[in-house]
């Protein structure tokens, strides 16, 4: 019986089917982290506020998940009031994580943006042991602290690396959005997994969908009277919401060929392509603490979740 289990083990392993289902899997992780820095680069060539930003992305979200909702005839909300809590506040939470993140990249580089939107796996961690009793070992306090090392390198604050930074308070701004927009995210992702298989993604995606039209619309009345955007505008608006659809689309794909822990340290592959595209098209040299920084944050995000992977067993 043992060597039928090992020979059936050898063989899931060695079939070429699984290889090939696999590597299409990382394939499409990739692409995931290649649309949404392709998503958070075109933001640069845009003269809009986040929630206008938010608005057309939701807007187009919500025409992509009405027509499955309608054909998988999923209930709209839970089954009880701390499913539907869950979801409301997974959707909330996320909206002005996007907020935080797209104001961020508007005042500093895109590769930091990013690098700091990647302390979420740390926060994650941080979150679900104190909010779902989860153990944290010493290995990860370790790397957390790492993190937060690679964060201040990464924020470049004045009063530790003097006044070299140009506009630094702007940068400081920005960098805090960002880490807003990473604790927003990580919460986010506590949410769901609160949730857990009960509700099904096209649920949680129509609610964020329909609330992140309605609050852009309230937040950019509140803030300034409503424009339309120029031409210009609105055809990089369009694509980095399709840019930002694609993201999810294509790490839906992947999580049905793979499991989500390889997927995830594939994506956070993130970092690099925004800190190449900015290199590339807006013609941009992260200074070397930034670059530091950054290999920081990626290390601990990439071990983190290595760990997570292989603690789950399989």
């Amino acid at each position: 019986m043992v060597s039928d289990d090992k020979e059936n083990h050898n063989h899931r392993q060695t079939d070429p089917n699984l290889r090939c289902r696999k590597l299409i899997g990382f394939v499409y992780a990739l692409l995931s982290a290649i649309s949404s820095a392709t998503s958070l680069l075109l933001i640069k060539y845009m003269d809009v506020t986040a929630e206008e930003m938010q608005l057309v992305r939701s807007g187009l979200q919500y025409l992509f998940v009405l027509p499955v909702m309608h054909y998988r005839k999923e209930r709209i909300f839970g089954r009880n009031i701390a499913e539907n809590f869950y979801l409301f506040g997974c959707s909330i939470s996320a909206i002005v994580a996007n907020w935080a993140c797209n104001y961020s990249v508007l005042f500093i580089p895109l590769g930091d943006s990013v690098s700091i939107l990647y302390t979420n796996v740390m926060l994650v961690g941080i979150f679900s042991c104190i909010c779902l009793k989860e153990r944290c070992t010493w290995i990860e306090g370790l790397f957390s602290i790492l993190t937060l090392v690679g964060l201040v390198l990464v924020a470049r604050p004045s009063y530790i690396f003097g006044g070299g930074v140009q506009n630094h308070l702007l940068h400081i701004k920005g960098a805090s959005l960002a880490f807003a927009s990473a604790v927003l995210t990580a919460l986010t992702y506590v949410f769901l997994r609160k949730l857990g298989p009960t509700v099904h993604v096209c649920v949680s995606q129509f609610h964020y969908s329909w609330l992140g039209v309605i609050l852009s619309l309230v937040f950019a009345k509140v803030k300034q009277p409503l424009r339309i955007p120029c031409l210009h505008d609105i055809i990089f608006l369009t694509l980095s919401a399709i840019a930002a659809i694609l993201a999810h689309v294509f790490m839906t794909v992947a999580l049905q060929k793979e499991k989500a822990g390889p997927l995830v340290i594939v994506q956070s592959t993130q970092i690099i392509f925004a800190i190449v595209l900015e290199f590339i098209f807006l013609q941009y040299s992260a200074p070397i603490t930034s670059l530091i920084g950054s290999i920081l944050i990626f290390g601990c995000a990439v071990c983190l979740t290595a760990k997570k992977f292989r603690e789950s067993g399989e």
